[in-house]
């Protein structure tokens, strides 16, 4: 489903490009993908996607955005386009089942799909293929981002929530003794909780009120203060480095991974944490390197498209 790098040169049938789409909760962004190169051919075009309006106003949003990136695309000979969405979706059917996080609870058991082809197949977009926002940044940081020519990787993303995805030879892997289920690390036991609290921008938040007793609305706002010489945010930063390696160390032995790209808001601090990082990964004897992300906000999309491999 998820295509391999070794068919990434040969596109279905005649259709030579895809339109990949990222969905986030206050905006979707969309370029259109040359299958043959991996390579965006349109600039990436970003409109506004409010999560809590209705779900009519939700799809017009994403046929507008879409519509527009094909309008900019030198060909009309695109195979489809390949949704990256934030779960919990059923991503084979294309049905969101997001409900009571405060996002995208009006388009609950929607059928994205069927509401998207009523307002694009007269663009000649009739097929619509989705899939896990952070496996679609995983993918695209394969084909051509920051693990390009590694056979085995892991992708996380670091913000909000903590998103994951585990690759070999260009397919997903999601099942098996090496990967947790769905290749979904955010669930897993860490400390005395989960790893998505653990490492998410809500425990950057509450761990610098715990040291200092004043409230940050952001990690952004840990970083300023780092580099205004606050100690606290000093202390904050190692701890989620060393704690971040004592985490990953065992998922990356176990897959065997030849690299870990880190993606998402957080991972835009590397600089602070990542020595600490680099350091617990060493003493635990894992040898896998580290990377940022190189595509940045065009990974999914980039990643999506390898969908209509």
């Amino acid at each position: 489903m998820y295509g391999h790098i070794e068919q990434f040169m040969k596109p279905q049938k005649d259709n030579r490009y895809a339109v990949g789409v990222d969905i986030g909760g206050s905006h979707v962004c969309s370029s259109v993908i040359d299958l043959e190169t991996g390579r965006q051919v349109t600039k990436p075009f970003s409109s506004v996607l409010d999560s809590g309006a209705n779900a009519g106003d939700v799809i017009s949003a994403l046929a507008e955005n879409i519509r527009a990136s094909i309008e900019m695309s030198p060909s009309g000979d695109i195979a489809g386009a390949a949704l990256a969405f934030p779960g919990p979706f059923d991503y084979a059917h294309g049905i969101s089942i997001v409900h009571g996080v405060g996002k995208y609870d009006r388009i609950y058991g929607l059928d994205i799909a069927s509401s998207l082809y009523t307002k694009l197949s007269d663009a000649g977009i009739r097929d619509f293929r989705f899939l896990n926002d952070a496996s679609a940044f995983a993918l695209g940081e394969c084909i051509s981002g920051a693990a390009a020519g590694k056979r085995r990787a892991v992708a996380i993303t670091l913000g909000t929530g903590v998103g994951s995805g585990f690759v070999e030879d260009g397919h997903l892997v999601e099942k098996g003794d090496e990967v947790p289920a769905y290749g979904w690390v955010y669930h897993l036991p860490f400390e005395n909780g989960i790893v998505d609290e653990a490492f998410s921008t809500r425990w950057v938040c509450r761990r610098y009120q715990e040291l200092t007793g004043a409230a940050i609305p952001g990690a952004k706002e840990a970083v300023d203060r780092y580099h205004c010489g606050d100690k606290a945010a000093k202390q904050l930063f190692e701890e989620y480095g060393r704690r971040l390696a004592e985490f990953v160390a065992p998922v990356l032995s176990r897959f065997k991974a030849e690299v870990l790209v880190l993606g998402g808001n957080i991972s835009r601090a590397y600089g602070i944490f990542g020595p600490f990082l680099e350091d617990g990964l060493a003493k635990a004897g894992c040898g896998t390197a580290v990377r940022t992300s190189a595509l940045l906000d065009n990974a999914a999309m980039i990643g999506g498209a390898t969908l209509f491999m």
